[in-house]
């Protein structure tokens, strides 16, 4: 398994990926985030604007994915972190969240925001084991209900 930055010929598996965690818990691509057309447009749509987007790789199948974008300066938000429901639990979302905490912190942050719904109940109870404390005050998407931030 590998974790490596995304490449433009990744974008339709990222795409994918992405939707049928969206559909998995009743939501749709494209419908109450303005981030999902961003993907669309990777690498680009993230590193030119002073974020970064990463993939997880278990042979040819992309089995994850995480990205950070600035919001103010000294913060990121935490985006579009989603793994294949098979690999949860295996260390693969640590491995991208570490991932996104070190570029971060590199990066000049000193804070790592995200936003969730409420049924994603495993991913909230990983942010919250892994030191995100709720601050609603960080949902930026209409179709999130919580929002996570992490000093760095």
């Amino acid at each position: 398994m590998e974790i490596r930055e995304v490449r433009a010929g990744d974008v339709p598996a990222v795409i994918e990926l992405v939707a049928a965690t969206l559909r998995e818990f009743g939501l749709e691509f494209g419908v109450g985030a303005p981030t999902d057309e961003q993907l669309h447009h990777l690498p680009g749509s993230y590193a030119e604007h002073g974020g970064a987007f990463w993939i997880a790789r278990d042979g040819d199948a992309i089995v994850g994915t995480a990205g950070v974008f600035p919001v103010t300066d000294g913060t990121f938000e935490l985006r579009k972190m989603y793994l294949r429901p098979e690999t949860r639990g295996t260390g693969i979302g640590k491995r991208l969240l570490d991932t996104a905490i070190a570029w971060s912190r590199e990066h000049g942050g000193r804070w790592l925001v995200l936003d969730t719904v409420e049924a994603m109940s495993r991913a909230i109870a990983f942010y919250e084991r892994h030191g995100f404390v709720r601050d609603d005050a960080q949902r930026r998407g209409s179709r999130c209900s919580r929002g996570y931030a992490l000093p760095l």
